[in-house]
């Protein structure tokens, strides 16, 4: 049994407080709340899933709304 190298690039899935984190690592000064991120979840804006009372979301979407506006 061979395995084969596939290209497709998993998702990273985070929570918003973790996907805030890595925002803020990034800009220290950043505008972006925790509140701010659920609204942009609770739009269907960005792609997401619940998983108890936990929001897993698809951190490149989120970046990616970030960057349109």
């Amino acid at each position: 049994m061979e395995i084969k190298n596939t290209t497709n690039k998993l998702a990273r899935m985070r929570t918003i407080n973790e996907a805030l984190a890595l925002i803020r690592k990034q800009d220290p000064d950043t505008a972006v709340t925790y509140n701010f991120i659920r609204k942009l979840l609770d739009g269907d804006r960005v792609r997401h899933f619940c998983f108890g009372s936990r929001y897993i979301l698809n951190f490149d979407d989120l970046l990616n709304e970030l960057n349109m506006n």
